[in-house]
């Protein structure tokens, strides 16, 4: 899935020499295409296949899954995980503070590396978790959250066209707080010191973040802002 490619592309444009197999099953070329190259692909009556579209509504549902996912996930894993879940919690976090930014670079493999390791310090604090169920739907949740997020920002007059006039530098010191390495280390701290509550307030704010920013970006007016709290998952 490359999430840098521009949403409902046509497929043609989005892999240059590629064409429909002759005699083919069209849903069976576009999971194989979808598995060869990552890009989620969709059709639509006499436009073919294209890279399929965003929308902020889309975005939103996907934040706020990831929330009740990625905070059970997090609590569970405070719970249960041992000496070997904290080392590898705190290289992770390492990684993350010698990534560079890709704040303003126009290198997609820069890009692209700060998305792995980013993600893979948010899967390090949930491997702890219990249920590979829950782990199956994160790693399904950033796939399509990335998807999203790169959309709108690279791409964001494609996925909302009727969105107001934005300040560049108001937008970049809001992706700088989404994307700053403190929010990691304090959600770091509050796990490995085993403080359940704080850990998911904390986990809860940073998304809640990376909505707002993403609100921002397209326009839409951020609802009231309610205080974040702690919330188990258990029953």
């Amino acid at each position: 899935m490359d999430s840098l490619v521009v949403p409902f592309l046509a497929l043609a444009a989005a892999l240059p020499g590629w064409t429909l197999p002759r005699g083919s099953e069209p849903d069976r070329v576009a999971a194989d295409v979808t598995l060869e190259t990552r890009l989620t692909i969709s059709s639509a009556p006499n436009c073919g296949y294209r890279v399929a579209a965003v929308s902020f509504g889309e975005l939103e549902d996907l934040e706020l899954a990831r929330e009740a996912v990625e905070c059970a996930l997090l609590e569970d894993a405070i719970v249960h995980g041992g000496m070997e879940w904290e080392a590898n919690i705190i290289a992770a976090h390492y990684n993350l503070s010698r990534c560079p930014q890709p704040i303003g670079s126009d290198d997609v493999e820069e890009r692209l590396r700060w998305i792995d390791v980013h993600d893979g310090f948010h899967r390090r604090l949930a491997a702890a978790a219990r249920s590979s169920w829950l782990k199956s739907f994160q790693d399904q949740l950033f796939e399509q959250l990335q998807r999203h997020h790169q959309a709108l920002l690279f791409h964001p007059d494609v996925v909302s066209p009727s969105r107001p006039p934005k300040s560049e530098g108001e937008t970049e010191a809001m992706l700088h707080d989404v994307l700053a390495l403190a929010p990691h280390t304090q959600i770091m701290q509050a796990a490995l010191d085993r403080d359940v509550g704080a850990a998911v307030v904390l986990l809860r704010t940073h998304i809640h973040l990376a909505l707002d920013l993403h609100r921002a970006i397209a326009g839409i007016v951020a609802r009231a802002a309610e205080p974040v709290k702690a919330k188990s998952f258990k029953k």
